[in-house]
């Protein structure tokens, strides 16, 4: 799991093409946006609302130029780095799911059109195994690493299909079957034969490993019991696939299914919720008088497997210090070297310790995939819902951010780095695999992980989000300053390409259908 909120990896800036007056616009159409009792939000905030049109006008503006020319032509194409998939889903999903919630049919073929593009870089799986796969041939990370060139880089297929299955479960309920080039056909083909390739006996043998696993089993800093998100990004592909499924059943077999491959894939997929359910750890938390008190849990993923891993070897360090320094050789530019200023070996491991908040992003798309498939998973893969996990636990996750990584500072919001609610140091002298140098991220160090991550969408955060929305319009100086310091990308402190980017990852996350999400 290479990846925190974009800035562990080369982020390429596209072109910003005139999207100069945008934010004055906003402040002129968009009224204060304060939450209101009963969770209604200003219509301003609504499908067909202005801030859904400032979105699609920043993508229009800027943001399909830059899938189309930087991520496909250049990285995916011209280099063949597949990292350029999962940029496309991480920069990209929560634009598709304001489409999706608004029912943008014309919006979400153009966004299928992108897609179905990446298609014809498909090729035969390395190491002859079945069906086709995306092959890293370079950028940087498959340049740099011998593990990962000329493979297929299963974090990077995951990520992108999720979004890809996503997708075309929404249009196959908008969108004729039988027509040329039918993108729902496609995906649903290319999903069976990934699926079919991930869940092989061994990979299926190691889930049963993990399974079984507790966090005492964790004796190194090996990530191999971990519940990783390629898990999560599986199930959500099963989920969508089903829909599809469940939507055109007269689909199974073009798109390669037969009783046999519904047989492993759903031995596949009961294996993998299984896991998802062994490293799911609800709390209930004790009442003002003491008492448990009642509908008062949260929820936590994997938590105490991570505490030795690398990345998190200073979770327990929360000052404000740097750890390490990166030294840049005034003879080699691209060459550093890392001094280390307070070594690890002071922090006793923190022992709840579970995912940073930047990954569990993946829980927001994670859940919405399953709240959307429940009856189709049962219906195709005969899934028995208690094997879901339930809105009950998707609500503790919800209430567990607010709670424990919420600052509770509704002026100023901040969050912590771990979902845990710890804010030590995260990925100090991270390496990942291109010879760079990172000094790691401060306490508060993934608070931009909250608007681009979409966890806004969750009920329980949107006015969190909303205030933070605020602050990023406000001409305040305490205000632009607050934002400068903790949420630079979305005040152009990184330049305006960058900030173009990230408000296509927080803005769409602000808008509601008819005032609920």
């Amino acid at each position: 799991m290479r990846q925190h909120n974009g800035r562990s990896r080369r982020r390429r800036a596209p072109a910003l093409l005139g999207a100069c007056g945008l934010v004055a616009l906003l402040a002129c159409t968009v009224p204060a946006a304060q939450a209101q009792s009963g969770g209604v939000m200003p219509a301003a905030l609504d499908c067909g609302g202005p801030l859904e049109g400032a979105v699609w006008r920043r993508w229009d503006e800027g943001g399909l130029a830059y899938v189309q020319r930087e991520l496909i032509a250049e990285r995916l194409v011209k280099e063949g780095d597949t990292y350029a998939l999962y940029h496309f889903e991480i920069y990209f999903h929560n634009l598709l799911a304001m489409a999706q919630r608004c029912q943008r049919i014309a919006r979400q073929g153009q966004l299928a059109g992108l897609v179905s593009s990446t298609y014809t870089q498909l090729a035969p799986a390395p190491g002859n195994r079945p069906g086709r796969a995306w092959i890293c041939r370079g950028g940087p990370e498959c340049s740099h690493s011998i593990r990962l060139r000329n493979s297929e880089v299963m974090l990077n297929s995951t990520q992108f299909l999720a979004f890809a299955s996503s997708l075309a479960n929404g249009m196959s309920r908008a969108v004729p079957p039988g027509v040329p080039g039918d993108f729902v056909e496609q995906t649903a083909r290319i999903a069976r034969e990934h699926l079919e390739r991930w869940s092989a006996p061994a990979a299926q043998d190691a889930l049963r490993k993990r399974i079984a696993a507790r966090p005492e089993d964790v004796k190194n800093s090996s990530s191999e019991l971990f519940l990783t998100d390629k898990d999560l990004w599986q199930i959500a592909i099963y989920a969508d696939l089903a829909g599809m499924l469940a939507t055109r059943p007269r689909l199974a077999p073009a798109a390669g299914v037969d009783d046999a491959g519904f047989a492993a894939m759903k031995a596949h997929l009961d294996l993998l919720l299984r896991l998802v359910a062994a490293r799911i750890t609800v709390q209930e938390l004790p009442g003002a008088d003491g008492k448990a008190g009642k509908g008062v849990r949260v929820a936590d993923l994997d938590a105490g497997f991570w505490r030795l891993y690398d990345d998190n070897r200073y979770a327990a360090y929360t000052g404000r210090d740097k750890p390490v320094a990166c030294k840049r050789d005034p003879a080699r530019p691209n060459v550093f070297t890392v001094q280390t200023h307070i070594p690890a070996e002071r922090f006793a491991p923190v022992a709840n310790i579970g995912w940073d908040i930047s990954h569990a992003r993946r829980l927001v798309h994670f859940f919405d995939a399953i709240e959307r498939n429940r009856a189709a998973m049962a219906q195709v893969f005969g899934i028995a819902p208690a094997s879901l996990p339930s809105q009950d636990t998707m609500a503790a996750f919800a209430r567990q951010f607010s709670l424990h990584v919420w600052n509770q500072d509704r002026a100023r919001p901040l969050f912590t780095n771990y979902y845990s609610g710890a804010n030590g140091w995260y990925r100090v002298n991270y390496d990942n695999g291109t010879g760079s140098c990172a000094e790691g991220f401060p306490p508060y160090g993934l608070v931009e992980s909250f608007p681009t991550g979409g966890y806004a969408t969750w009920p329980a955060l949107h006015a969190l989000g909303v205030r933070l929305y605020e602050l990023t319009q406000s001409i305040r100086d305490e205000d632009r300053d607050f934002v400068a310091a903790h949420y630079p990308g979305l005040v152009g402190k990184h330049g305006d390409s960058r900030r173009m980017i990230a408000e296509l990852m927080f803005w769409p996350t602000l808008v509601r259908r008819n005032g609920a999400r």
